[in-house]
């Protein structure tokens, strides 16, 4: 079995584009879910208010619905290139002590923009997610029989790993973990790649469309010095630390 997907011969994206998507949409979404969520509409409906600075609460609900379709796309890409990652890294432990550290440094702003506290114990943020995909591939890949399947064994390992992303509550939980295994399953196949991806993604109603995205990933890493690297790692503490500041000194 091919270790990559083999993407058709088009204007393709890079893994940088598509990291550099990813991103942007992940921004629009979080500026809707801590912003007007949890900064302005949660107090609002609390109090009672019918509008909020002369705002109508129900524009700000409309408009946190747009914000909020257009950043479901940032997940699924996100579990894309966790598996383009896996596939690619030199040094699986060395990537999820990554992710790892990454979670921790995130953690603190993470509940601060979403839940205006410095530790909220009943949800985790995605990097914890995504550390735990790299890992359930890692047993997937250890596992996998000669002639590509995976053994039980990795199956009962990937189960685990899902398992313990419900019970710690991390953001997508186990179906994120589920969704990432089953990306790295159908690797060989950009096709069924991305059906099988957008299927397992309808319970939200955009994020499907993120794999028409995938489907033109091109199969190569793109232009990516090492401070941009870098720079995609601090993207996501960094800025659920500005949209923390916005949502409770601010708004």
């Amino acid at each position: 079995m091919t270790e990559t997907a083999k993407a058709p011969v088009r204007c393709g994206l890079s893994g940088t584009a598509l990291k550099y998507i990813a991103c942007i949409t992940m921004l629009i979404d979080h500026i809707g879910a801590s912003c007007i969520e949890a900064g302005i509409l949660l107090p609002a409906l609390a109090a009672g208010a019918a509008s909020c600075g002369g705002i109508p609460v129900s524009t700000l609900l409309a408009a946190d619905r747009v914000l909020r379709y257009i950043g479901r796309l940032a997940f699924p890409i996100f579990c894309f290139l966790a598996v383009e990652g896996f596939l690619h890294t030199h040094d699986v432990k060395k990537y999820v002590r990554r992710l790892l550290l990454f979670g921790l440094l995130s953690e603190a702003p993470f509940d601060l923009a979403f839940f205006r506290t410095p530790f909220a114990p009943q949800h985790q943020n995605v990097y914890w997610t995504l550390a735990l995909g790299v890992l359930a591939m890692a047993g997937l890949k250890r596992f996998e029989k000669e002639n590509g399947l995976p053994g039980w064994q990795g199956l009962v390992w990937a189960g685990g790993c899902a398992a313990l992303a419900l019970a710690a509550n991390t953001d997508y939980h186990a179906i994120g973990v589920l969704i990432i295994c089953t990306l790295y399953l159908t690797r060989a196949d950009r096709k069924r790649q991305c059906l099988a991806g957008a299927l397992l993604f309808l319970f939200e109603l955009t994020a499907p469309l993120a794999f028409v995205l995938v489907w033109f990933y091109n199969g190569q890493r793109g232009a990516c010095s090492p401070l941009q690297k870098k720079a995609f790692y601090w993207f996501y503490p960094v800025h659920l630390l500005v949209l923390a500041g916005i949502t409770n000194l601010m708004l």
